[in-house]
């Protein structure tokens, strides 16, 4: 007996290759062309889609090229193995349910049956990884496990043993902001305002962004930066704890040119967003790990517990919410009884006394 995959086996009588794909990465690299360009140019621009349809092919091309980029693997070129890795990311990292992973496997394979017929390219007509992983996973289910219910106190002990000072920062925007990880990692210092003039004088590019214009201790979080997701940008405030917590994080911040406010540990280049889970991870695991019953507690927790705070504690207006989330006001036609969405509009000055007034403290 040996512990030979039978698989490679066959491959190797059959003189097939498990991974065909693997050959072409470096090809695809050095043409510097977008397969997934040549698809929504060539045959997604021809489909009679909506616009809201149009973006979901995007944003599952964007959250794949993400996931392959961290594989080392062209995006064009996986194996079954990555298909299944990135079901693995869509449900556990993102949290999304079978059917919100299903339609991204769906777009996603939308493309490489298209790559799959045009002679142009290389892959073969007898191997598909997507179908293949789709096989060997069970995608129906109930939807994404609910996070477990931390109250108040539980929340408060856990970041109150946080030590590391840009740690306890990070978690904190994202607890009392609704941030998503990446919103963190690509916050500018110059998005940023704090009223302490010794630390305004030692970063003199701190709440220079024309956005905040005269407005204090907020911080500014645009919509068009890599990864940020949300389609309309938003202006939140920072209160007592956020701008303390901040303050001595500015503090011990490495001196040099990078405009980010939170700086990798080791390298002290901007922070990526895997980063922050892992804090987070390191915080509230192994006691809110994943279970049976509920999802693990990661980066995402903190928009999670954010919104629940506001519209199940507080009761507040659900279009105040979308407002602190930079949710869009909804995708409804001229034609839909939905279309009064598209008049509603919040501003901040909406949302900063009511969110001044009752944010929940931590008592860090």
């Amino acid at each position: 007996m040996t512990d030979t995959d039978p698989r490679e086996e066959l491959a190797e009588a059959f003189d097939r290759e498990l991974d065909p794909l693997a050959q072409y990465t470096e090809t695809f690299g050095e043409t510097e062309i977008d397969p997934f360009e040549v698809y929504v140019d060539n045959r997604l621009s021809t489909k009679d889609l909506t616009d809201s349809a149009v973006n979901e092919y995007h944003r599952s091309f964007r959250e794949w090229r993400a996931f392959m980029e961290r594989q080392d693997r062209h995006p064009a070129c996986p194996n079954e193995i990555h298909v299944r890795g990135f079901i693995d990311y869509l449900r556990d990292e993102r949290g999304n349910a079978g059917g919100t992973v299903q339609n991204r496997l769906m777009y996603l394979n939308a493309a490489y049956q298209y790559w799959q017929k045009d002679a142009a390219f290389p892959h073969p007509q007898d191997y598909n990884p997507i179908d293949l992983a789709k096989e060997t996973v069970d995608l129906n289910d109930d939807g994404p496990k609910e996070p477990p219910r931390l109250t108040t106190d539980e929340l408060r002990e856990k970041v109150q043993k946080i030590t590391h000072i840009r740690d306890r920062a990070m978690v904190l925007m994202q607890l009392k902001l609704g941030l998503r990880a990446s919103e963190v990692c690509n916050i500018k210092i110059s998005e940023i305002h704090l009223p302490n003039s010794d630390v305004r004088d030692h970063y003199s590019q701190m709440g220079t962004a024309a956005a905040l214009s005269d407005r204090k201790s907020v911080v500014y979080i645009p919509h068009n930066r890599e990864r940020n997701k949300s389609r309309r940008p938003r202006m939140l405030p920072l209160d007592d704890e956020l701008r303390a917590a901040l303050l001595r994080y500015l503090l011990i911040r490495p001196d040099n040119d990078e405009p980010w406010l939170f700086l990798s540990k080791n390298q002290r280049m901007k922070l990526r967003h895997k980063h922050l889970n892992e804090v987070w991870k390191s915080v509230f695991h192994p006691e809110y790990a994943e279970t049976e019953e509920y999802r693990g507690v990661t980066s995402h927790y903190g928009r999670h517990y954010f919104t629940t705070f506001w519209r199940v504690e507080q009761d507040l207006n659900r279009e105040l919410i979308k407002y602190m989330r930079g949710d869009t006001a909804g995708s409804a036609t001229f034609e839909d009884m939905g279309t009064i969405d598209e008049y509603i509009h919040t501003y901040y000055e909406d949302i900063e006394p009511i969110y001044r007034e009752n944010i929940f403290k931590l008592n860090v």
